[in-house]
């Protein structure tokens, strides 16, 4: 696929998966708001010009310009327009629990949604880790692993005396842990040992440059999981690997009983052999075999050779685990709550010093990423779309003043006092929070541009 357009498809799908979550959102208001008799003047998935329009009733439905966000416009909601308050069917005109309840339906359908949508994936059927065991494939020479002594082979069990569970969970506890000494149980061959480690910034080259580096804001300490070594193409006509039945896209397990986790492995031991016979291991599909082969010297590249050229493949050391109707219930609350409170956990880690405001997203990167991942794989698009579901549902839920979280702020304020804050002082607190979102905005939006290339390689 043509590189442009496979950037324009990725934003395409992205912004598809963000315009849905918004789209649920409102219309949990939207449906809310019509079941209390509110009269709704505009349903808007985005913001600002409206490029599509259709009107049914009293609600003009429409799609505008600016696709990150959308809105309800409700009767007498808005402080600025206050000859609409005694209008019928005004927001303001309804008990204080009507207008809690219309506030709260957005965020709670993209709670629930991204909920529903977690039971239907545990049923089906989610990747997940074979083991505990953290099995280390590379260590960085530059990395903090390195100066903390970790080696590849080594067995990583624990992060602070907490069992880690999975290599997902391993790098969002040392992504918040930017600068932090952190204690690591690790098991080598038949000793346990615990070395102290203290992640550095994660840094990724800008595209294709090793000049211009961008941060990332998150701990990172330099090691990554085991690979496999896949041949790349049909060996040499008339080679040794050809002669020994060596095919494309056999992965190499062992040589000479050596594990096999890196193609400059590989070299090493055939350079070595010289003309010794190379006890080879072999996966091809689901197929374990066994081959000998010998190395021919090459004076070109001056060392011995067998006619094969190889590439790295992550090794995925999961497995697809379907689960009952009650399980699925059971893991999908205990990923809800992680994800619910992951948002609390980094910016508090951020107040700490232990992430960075690189570390934070806004909504360029999210359309990004998930059009990137939507073109991977539709399983772990809709894991990544649970995931935002319920950010989105969290993030509105605050008491950001205008936010749906800030509306039900106003709200508990009106039912304790007997009577809503002055008009005056409302507007003054939501133009406040207004220019505090607009520069924050901006902010993010730099900063998602600057990390864009990351995603649209």
């Amino acid at each position: 696929m043509d590189h442009y357009l496979q950037i324009v498809l990725t934003f395409i799908l992205g912004l598809l998966g963000l315009s849905f979550l918004v789209f649920i959102h409102e219309l949990g208001h939207f449906l809310v708001a019509k079941k209390n008799g509110v009269r709704v003047k505009t349903f808007s998935i985005g913001f600002g010009k409206k490029l599509l329009r259709y009107k049914k009733g009293e609600t003009e439905y429409c799609i505008s310009l600016i696709p990150f966000g959308g809105y309800v416009a409700m009767t007498g909601e808005n402080p600025d327009n206050p000859d609409e308050i005694d209008e019928e069917g005004s927001f303001v005109s309804k008990s204080v629990g009507a207008r809690a309840a219309i506030a709260f339906a957005g965020p709670f359908v993209n709670i629930l949604f991204a909920f529903l949508l977690l039971i239907g994936l545990y049923i089906i059927g989610v990747e997940e880790p074979v083991s505990d065991q953290l099995i280390v494939g590379f260590v960085d020479k530059t990395g903090a692993a390195q100066e903390a002594g970790i080696l590849p082979d080594d067995t990583i069990y624990s992060i602070d005396g907490k069992p880690v569970k999975g290599w997902d969970d391993f790098r969002e506890r040392i992504g918040v842990s930017l600068g932090a000494n952190v204690t690591l149980e690790v098991h080598r061959k038949d000793s346990i040992i615990s070395l102290s480690v203290v992640p550095k910034e994660l840094m990724i080259p800008k595209k294709d440059s090793s000049d211009e580096m961008i941060s990332m804001g998150i701990g990172d300490i330099g090691i990554y999981p085991r690979h496999r070594v896949v041949i790349r193409e049909a060996p040499v006509a008339g080679s040794n690997a050809y002669a020994a039945g060596i095919k494309m896209n056999d992965t190499i397990l062992s040589i000479n009983q050596q594990h096999i986790s890196r193609y400059e492995d590989v070299i090493r031991i055939i350079n070595a052999s010289k003309l010794d016979p190379l006890h080879f291991q072999l996966l091809r599909g689901e197929d374990t075999l066994n081959t000998v082969v010998n190395a021919t010297y090459n004076k070109e590249y001056d060392r011995y050779m067998i006619g094969i050229q190889m590439v790295y493949v992550m090794y995925k050391e999961t497995h697809i685990v379907k689960s009952s109707v009650p399980e699925a219930i059971k893991k999908a609350s205990a990923a809800s709550w992680k994800m619910t409170t992951s948002i609390f956990r980094y910016f508090k880690k951020m107040f700490q010093g232990q992430v960075k405001a690189d570390a934070f997203s806004g909504p360029v990167t999210i359309v990004a990423v998930m059009g990137s991942v939507w073109m991977s794989g539709f399983q772990d698009f809709l894991m990544l779309l649970a995931l935002i579901s319920i950010n989105l549902g969290i993030m509105n839920l605050l008491p950001l003043a205008i936010t749906d979280g800030g509306l039900l702020m106003f709200l508990a304020i009106e039912k304790v006092r007997g009577r809503p804050l002055a008009r005056n002082t409302q507007l003054v607190i939501q133009n406040l929070a207004m220019a505090f979102f607009l520069s924050f905005f901006v902010f993010i939006t730099f900063l998602d541009f600057n990390k864009l290339g990351l995603f649209l390689k």
